[in-house]
């Protein structure tokens, strides 16, 4: 995984959740930062923004971490 691309994802994480909690690849959004679904859709857009990418609102089925995340945002970039 391209790790510019891991930490520009964490950074995005970081102020849209307004967390300073340690966040990895492996972190949980859901079990670890507590986030909703809601949530979890709002930062996709924010990631969309800053990636300047669209992700499928359906590929959002199978992110659970930081790096399922990651993954989506590689897929539909193209890289």
């Amino acid at each position: 995984m391209n790790r510019e691309r891991m930490e520009k994802v964490i950074q995005v994480i970081r102020e849209s959740t307004e967390t300073d909690q340690e966040i990895t690849g492996d972190t949980a959004l859901y079990e670890d930062l507590g986030l909703a679904s809601v949530e979890v859709y709002v930062l996709l857009c924010d990631l969309e923004e800053a990636f300047h990418t669209s992700v499928p609102a359906a590929w959002l089925r199978r992110v659970r971490t930081v790096q399922d995340l990651c993954q989506v945002i590689s897929e539909a970039s193209g890289q």
